[in-house]
């Protein structure tokens, strides 16, 4: 058997995952950059003191339309009383789709 005709299929392999697997990272963010991507857009309305984000891909309806999302939080301390709040971001951009206080 010829060496080229291992090489071949295993050259079109390596181009077909590539392209899918480049397909697939450009289509989510990770979920670190969508909660910074959160963090500044509460750091808009004010200093924030802490944060989390679950690593979790979850289904959220807004509007009859169906969202991936990453679900978090963030605390910020307002004259002297820390305030949590949850949110809801979009896995594609960071987006933030909702947002409750924790109580």
């Amino acid at each position: 058997m010829k060496w080229y005709k291992l090489a071949v299929p295993a050259a079109i392999g390596i181009s077909v995952g590539a392209v899918i697997g480049k397909k697939v990272r450009d289509e989510w963010i990770i979920p670190e950059v969508a909660l910074k991507r959160v963090k500044e857009q509460f750091k808009e309305h004010g200093p924030i003191s802490g944060s989390w984000i679950l690593m979790k891909k979850e289904d959220f309806e807004q509007d009859g339309k169906i969202y991936q999302t990453y679900r978090g939080g963030v605390s910020r301390n307002i004259d002297g009383e820390t305030l949590q709040y949850n949110f809801v971001a979009d896995a594609t951009n960071g987006n933030i789709l909702d947002t409750a206080e924790y109580k």
